[in-house]
């Protein structure tokens, strides 16, 4: 349980991180964030820089309390609404073939659509796999007690944030498999 609890912990912390990261970068990578989600939910369209901050303030969170002891329940709890609003919100755009770029982690052409759908979904799971594992392992299970036990925690993190990385680069590895014009 405690591998599957420190995996999803890596993975979704380097997500958001990068995410946070890609959306506040500077002015312009915040303008254009704001301009896709005033484009992908029309309903919004006049709030969308409060709902824009409103999000980076959610991912942020995420990052935080995903990094301190004792605060993961909550962290993953958060990390699987956002990405249950995110998978929606992908099903929405692709099913109305928009062509709003992602935004996701910043600089992105690529419009939000089913393989964004299929990710979060994929990372909404892990999320769900991680909070199930926190919560069956107890608070007493919050930081690794031995050697081995801190040997085999790190290495989970790791190879979580490993998965976060290929994650936040899907656009860039699905455009690999793609035919060329």
């Amino acid at each position: 349980m405690d591998v599957v609890t420190w995996v999803s912990r890596g993975c979704l912390l380097l997500v958001f991180a990068l995410s946070v990261h890609g959306k506040v970068r500077g002015r312009r990578a915040f303008e254009e964030f704001t301009e896709s989600v005033r484009a992908l939910v029309p309903a919004f369209a006049d709030r969308a820089r409060p709902l824009a901050a409103l999000v980076v303030a959610a991912e942020a969170t995420i990052v935080v309390t995903l990094a301190v002891p004792g605060s993961a329940v909550a962290g993953l709890a958060l990390c699987a609404v956002l990405l249950a609003a995110f998978t929606v919100l992908a099903v929405t755009a692709s099913r109305a073939g928009s062509s709003t770029p992602c935004r996701c982690f910043g600089r992105s052409s690529t419009p939000l659509g089913t393989v964004h759908a299929v990710r979060n979904a994929a990372l909404l799971a892990l999320a769900g796999a991680g909070l199930t594992a926190t919560v069956l392992s107890g608070p007493g299970h919050a930081a690794p007690a031995t050697t081995a036990t801190a040997a085999t925690a790190a290495t989970a993190f790791l190879a979580g944030g490993v998965l976060g990385l290929l994650a936040s680069v899907l656009d860039d590895l699905v455009a690999l498999f793609r035919p060329l014009p």
